[in-house]
């Protein structure tokens, strides 16, 4: 096995869980046939970019409210 794999506090990481309809998920490998790949160089590039900062919401106009998942820093 990988060192890395199996120390995990070394290289902390997240696991993103993205629910989308079948549909959804068909026309976005019908356009990108490696969906997660460039998902995750999506993510790269704009922590890269040196433009306005973002927001962890998807609309920052709406009034802030605690999320359903609660606070994920805790774990």
């Amino acid at each position: 096995m990988i060192t890395s794999m199996i120390n995990s506090e070394a290289h902390p990481t997240r696991t993103l869980t993205l629910v989308l309809p079948e549909a959804d998920w068909q026309a976005l490998r019908a356009a990108e046939p490696d969906a997660i790949g460039w998902l995750r160089t999506q993510i790269q590039n704009r922590l890269s970019a040196e433009s306005t900062p973002w927001s962890s919401r998807s609309n920052p106009t709406a009034a802030p409210s605690e999320p359903w998942w609660g606070n994920e820093d805790e774990y």
